[in-house]
């Protein structure tokens, strides 16, 4: 097996991700302090959310063991942690990995777990390089057996008196899927990215990624950003062209511009308070949208990154909208951190 550990996993309407501790209100609230969730389970409903925070520093502390395996399930569509997945057993002899999985009674049969766990298979298989996938679920709590069955797996039998949860001692129906059972799903192909700063020409083609990435804003918070792309943002971009102290890198698939990103040197002088701050922001970021999940984002920031450690920067910023969670993965996969946050109280 490959010692990948817990990497994000997207679906149609998932995004399965490491935990982090902000989460701890959403799995305190939404299934770990429930007695119907975990009537079946192994583990007794959380008595406080504080039992809720060691358990997740815990989980976090081991995220940099590659054989760790534990998932966040966070629904796109409002982003809230709702349930949990996870490789509960690990047997690196035999290849095999055990799952078990749990999710808020308010997103029960919304076909939502059964995604989950699909998207988990797909990943051990063909990313983990695992053999043998099995779950098991309490005969008196037949509905997790259908979650299986509808992820693929196969049900191989039931061990009488093989099991303890909350219930005690029960009766396991046991359910399994070989690597040689299904076919793995064929590698997307990706053309080959180059990464460059921008030419002149290249000026309106960026332009158009700069309106997907005002329609992407104003779509989020419609309260703040302005509709259409006006003659103002247009010919802001030429402006920026000319400032020795900005630069604007794309990025090519098959000779065609397909991402962008704006530069700026930035340099905050020393106060009372701060010491000086010299960084290179990175002020403007987009990807087509037909042109995503191909390797352009990874490379234009392989590049920058690259080229700021060239130019003598230490420090690489770049600030977003926290409605934007897939951009959030997307820079925390490659390596940013969040050092800073702005908050906000509508007050009407």
């Amino acid at each position: 097996m490959n010692k990948t550990g817990t990497q994000r996993i997207e679906t149609h309407r998932l995004i399965l991700r490491r935990y982090r501790i902000e989460d701890a209100e959403d799995m305190f609230n939404n299934w770990a302090s429930d007695p119907e969730v975990t009537k079946f389970l192994t583990w007794p409903a959380h008595s406080s959310i504080d039992v809720t925070r060691r358990i997740l520093n815990t989980w976090i502390s081991y995220y940099d063991d590659g054989g760790f395996f534990q998932w966040a399930i966070e629904l796109k569509e409002t982003g809230r942690v709702i349930g949990n997945i996870a490789v509960v057993r690990l047997e690196e002899a035999i290849g095999e990995a055990e799952i078990g999985y749990c999710m808020g009674r308010a997103w029960w049969g919304q076909g939502i777990m059964p995604e989950a766990l699909r998207a988990v298979v797909d990943y051990l298989f063909d990313t983990a390089g695992i053999d043998r996938i099995c779950a098991g679920h309490d005969v008196n709590n037949p509905n997790s057996g259908r979650v299986m069955e509808k992820a693929g797996l196969r049900k191989e039998g039931v061990r009488r008196g093989g099991g303890k949860n909350n219930q005690g001692i029960c009766d396991t129906a046991c359910y399994a899927l070989l690597r040689s059972d299904r076919t793995p799903k064929p590698a997307r192909e990706k053309g080959p990215v180059t990464v460059r700063f921008a030419r002149e020409e290249d000026l309106p083609r960026v332009n158009e990624l700069r309106r997907q990435v005002n329609d992407l804003h104003v779509a989020g918070r419609s309260e703040t950003f302005k509709p259409g792309f006006c003659d103002e943002l247009r010919d802001h971009l030429f402006t920026i062209w000319k400032d020795p102290n900005q630069q604007i890198v794309v990025a090519e698939i098959e000779g065609k511009v397909c991402g962008f990103a704006v530069l700026n040197h930035i340099n905050r002088p020393e106060n009372p308070f701060m010491f000086e701050r010299d960084f290179l922001d990175i002020d403007e970021f987009g990807v087509d949208e037909n042109s995503r999940r191909q390797g352009a984002a990874s490379e234009m920031i392989r590049f920058i990154r690259d080229w700021a450690k060239e130019q003598g920067f230490s420090r690489l910023e770049l600030n977003m909208w926290t409605f934007n969670r897939g951009a959030l993965a997307f820079y925390e996969a490659v390596g940013f951190s969040t050092y800073r946050r702005y908050m906000e109280i509508h007050l009407k």
